[in-house]
């Protein structure tokens, strides 16, 4: 009677097992797999050890460092978006790159640490080379005179950080997180402090333009150099008709006065004399 028993048992269990294997192997089919930055690049630097997704932590050779890197290009498995921030000491010194790459259900953070760190020296130079944002654009491009710029998003983002690019290595300007409501349109203060401690002020105001960040990621996907060209009111079709039109109606009116002028009979002679004398 045991002996049956233990059997029986047994057979059970097979049956079980056969029973639930298709759906364990159904569930391990459908796991989740995370995004993954598959490649990535630097403009005046190099990975030293070649890029791989399963690996976050590189050093980073600098072509000249003396000049801050900045990023070039990427590529990602998967749908997420990528965020650049610089690492410094406690000293404010730079001493490397974090990429954060974020996705729905999380996040994974790849560092890169400078393998040749500018030796720290003093100097004046306070300037940006760029300004970097997630689906941001600005406007006109940085340059060493202008301190005021536009920075234009997606008319959805509601969350965006602003990394500005120091020109000098050893400079500073710290990155600027925002929570914004959909309407809003802020001016945010940059302070790029150069290793002498002398400072120089930017002013960035967010502007927003009639495209959401699923068309303005679909755009920048495709190849496109910018998402602003086009959208500005003084790009747009309608204003360069309004302005063709208004400048075509003062021309006319101009030429049909001087053709006015020309052929208006004149009422009276300039020399003859006046029929009525007045004595005084």
């Amino acid at each position: 009677m045991r002996k049956k028993f233990i059997l029986l048992l047994i057979v059970v269990m097979c049956a079980v097992t056969a029973l639930l294997s298709p759906f364990s192997a159904f569930a391990q089919d459908n796991t989740v797999k995370s995004p993954q930055l598959t490649s990535i690049t630097f403009k005046n630097a190099e990975v030293d050890e070649g890029f791989s997704p399963n690996v976050f932590e590189y050093g980073l050779t600098l072509d000249d460092n003396q000049k801050s890197p900045t990023l070039e290009s990427y590529t990602i498995d998967g749908n997420a978006d990528i965020f650049i921030s610089y690492r410094y000491d406690a000293t404010n010194h730079p001493i490397g790159v974090t990429a954060t790459l974020q996705y729905d259900t999380g996040s994974t953070i790849y560092n890169f640490t400078y393998s040749n760190p500018a030796r720290y020296t003093k100097n004046s130079n306070n300037l940006l080379s760029s300004i970097y944002c997630t689906y941001g654009e600005i406007m006109p491009e940085i340059n060493d005179e202008d301190t005021a710029y536009k920075l234009y998003i997606p008319s959805d983002m509601t969350q965006l950080t602003i990394t500005p690019v120091t020109q000098d290595i050893n400079a500073y300007c710290a990155p600027v997180e925002l929570i914004l409501d959909k309407e809003q349109e802020p001016k945010i203060a940059l302070y790029c402090t150069a290793s002498d401690g002398s400072e120089r002020e930017y002013m960035i105001t967010i502007k927003r333009v009639d495209k959401t960040t699923s068309e303005v990621k679909a755009e920048l996907e495709a190849g496109s150099d910018s998402f602003v060209k086009g959208t500005l009111l003084h790009q747009r079709p309608e204003f360069v008709i309004v302005i063709g039109a208004t400048a075509g109606g003062i021309i006319i009116i101009l030429l049909l006065f001087i053709f006015t002028r020309r052929i208006a009979v004149v009422p009276y002679d300039k020399e003859e004399k006046p029929f009525y004398s007045h004595k005084e």
